[in-house]
């Protein structure tokens, strides 16, 4: 038996331990089935959802955030679906040839990241709760 081996960066690792974990797998046991079919293939009619983090929201996500209080934005398929995290694995290369792929990975705080988007959703949550209970309260007070 061979091993190989490759590196991602700490956010890259967050996206696919989250995939795998929503697909009841290993790491290693969605990472041997995206190797023989492909990120976009393997998804192209199964679903998958994963919560983004802060770093990674788009405008549209901020909209819909402000639309949807409850909701938190997430990167997933909804068939021939878009794969923007795993896209970014593919830019590994160049980070690497340029020398910069351990910079670039030492310079993401991935737990930071983790905390910072958990804060906003519970601060969120937070939010929408006082604004139905003062909803509540006007409705009895007439």
């Amino acid at each position: 038996m061979k091993t190989i081996s490759f590196r991602l960066t700490d956010k890259q690792h967050h996206y696919l331990a989250a995939v795998a974990k929503d697909q009841m797998r290993s790491v290693e046991q969605l990472l041997w089935m995206a190797l023989s079919e492909g990120v976009s293939y393997m998804f192209n009619e199964e679903t998958y959802y994963v919560d983004k983090l802060q770093c990674d929201y788009t405008d549209e996500d901020r909209e819909s955030m402000d639309k949807y209080p409850l909701a938190t934005p997430s990167y997933g398929t909804e068939y021939y679906g878009d794969h923007a995290w795993a896209e970014e694995i593919k830019k590994n290369v160049l980070l690497d040839v340029d020398r910069k792929f351990d910079q670039a990975d030492a310079s993401f705080d991935l737990q930071a990241e983790i905390t910072r988007t958990n804060e906003l959703h519970a601060q969120r949550k937070l939010d929408h709760d006082a604004k139905e209970a003062a909803k509540k309260e006007q409705e009895a007070a007439q």
